[in-house]
């Protein structure tokens, strides 16, 4: 009794015979109806299209082993999620924070001002800051660019302060 492997390509090779048989009948049938200039692309077209079977059944099969074999670690590594940044809390509140104070006027006065002006004094600031206008017509706090001031300045007269005092 043969092996179950060599029973696979033996019925393989018995369909892909039965498939020249049928191809070659058919472009025989044609390839006498056709014109002589018209013979060598029949014969052509033929081949191409046992050829072509042939690929896609081999491309199948390789994709199936492929597909069955264990991932390697690389594979692995690859398919894995991303791993999330840690980002500390604190900063991610702070970050909210500044959104929803250019949405509010109200929210920056209440909750993000009085922390600007503390961190101000705590980097001894000489000068006292002032507050960025908002938008009132939109009921909107100050912009992003405004925001983004206030804390340069905050940065830059605290850093040299800082230099002065060693």
């Amino acid at each position: 009794m043969p092996r179950p492997s060599r029973r696979v390509w033996l019925g393989l090779m018995v369909r892909y015979l039965m498939l020249l048989a049928v191809v070659a009948l058919v472009a025989s049938s044609v390839y006498a109806a056709a014109d002589a200039a018209w013979r060598p692309t029949v014969l052509r077209l033929a081949v191409a299209a046992i050829v072509s079977v042939i690929l896609i059944h081999l491309y199948r099969h390789l994709r199936r082993q492929l597909d069955a074999a264990p991932s390697s670690a690389f594979d692995q590594a690859r398919s894995a999620p991303p791993a999330d940044p840690m980002v500390p809390r604190q900063v991610l509140r702070l970050q909210e924070s500044v959104q929803y104070s250019v949405r509010s006027q109200r929210y920056f006065r209440q909750s993000l001002w009085p922390r600007l002006v503390q961190l101000g004094e705590e980097r001894g600031l000489r000068d006292p800051l002032q507050e960025p206008r908002g938008r009132p017509w939109l009921r909107r706090g100050p912009s992003l660019a405004a925001i983004s001031e206030v804390v340069k300045r905050i940065e830059e007269d605290g850093s040299r302060i800082g230099d002065e005092s060693r």
